[in-house]
């Protein structure tokens, strides 16, 4: 896609998707200056592409994305969706999203009509400072970003997040503003084993692929706890897996990012 359009000011403008053909969607983002396309952007507007075609009795439960390369966040991204399977419990779509350049990422996505089983929580939301006891991380990405500085702790990161605005009541929103949120700090955990980590001008880094499980409701205009562990690098990759809390303490969404981590020579 060669056009442009207006940058987006807000979360929700940048979720507000032009359906230009059967499943069919352009996307724009904001021009923040960086260059590339903020990676949680393109795997939220991906997933609002496919809820686009799936009907309101199902929610997103799980998604895999691969980062096929960097977007240009000057340019507008064609989400174009592919019905893979509509069950009676389940429905399953593909997106793939491009720029003029090709494909920027392949997303699998999967909905599911709410089940009313058995709720187990096994694992518990560490104890942490409240969020209202942290100050603001610098930021301009639509997000609200407050981080628990952890001393001693290897690969291990651990922030507060929410969105800047209030969010409507549609889970399939909150769905994908926690899709947005969840790509800020994987990255960084992912790579934190390597010997270079923290002199990021020394290594050429880029996100690979990205899975999100959601497990119970949420707001995420509300805060959520990202709890994420390093699981090291080798071949150039590092592995990251996490678990969102509410601020409740009720284990909400899953999330897992593999990095690239290559040194420049």
């Amino acid at each position: 896609m060669s056009v442009s359009l207006p940058a987006v000011t807000d979360l929700l403008e940048l979720l507000d998707l032009d359906q230009i053909k059967p499943d069919a969607f352009l996307g724009n983002g904001p021009d923040f200056g960086w260059g590339r396309i903020y990676g949680g952007q393109v795997v939220a507007q991906a997933l609002r592409a496919a809820a686009r075609t799936v009907s309101d009795e199902y929610r997103p439960h799980s998604l895999h994305a691969y980062f096929v390369r960097g977007g240009n966040e000057k340019r507008p991204v064609l989400y174009e969706v592919q019905r893979v399977r509509d069950g009676k419990s389940f429905v399953t779509r593909q997106v793939v999203a491009y720029q003029e350049n090709g494909a920027i990422l392949n997303l699998i996505a999967s909905f599911q009509i709410v089940e009313h089983d058995e709720d187990v929580q096994s694992v518990q939301m560490p104890i942490v400072a409240h969020p209202e006891a942290l100050p603001d991380v610098q930021h301009d990405a639509f997000l609200q970003h407050r981080r628990i500085e952890l001393v001693g702790m290897g690969a291990h990161g651990q922030g507060w997040l929410r969105t800047l605005q209030a969010l409507p009541d549609d889970p399939m929103v909150q769905a994908c503003a926690l899709a947005y949120l969840s790509d800020e700090d994987a990255l960084g955990v992912a790579l934190e084993p390597h010997s270079r980590a923290g002199d990021w001008d020394s290594l050429m880094t880029a996100s690979l692929d990205h899975a999100v499980w959601f497990h119970r409701p949420f707001r995420a205009d509300d805060w959520l706890l990202f709890d994420i562990d390093g699981h090291g690098v080798a071949n150039a990759r590092g592995l990251a897996f996490g678990r969102v809390f509410d601020r409740s303490g009720v284990h909400v969404a899953s999330v897992a990012q593999e990095a690239l981590g290559r040194t420049r020579r």
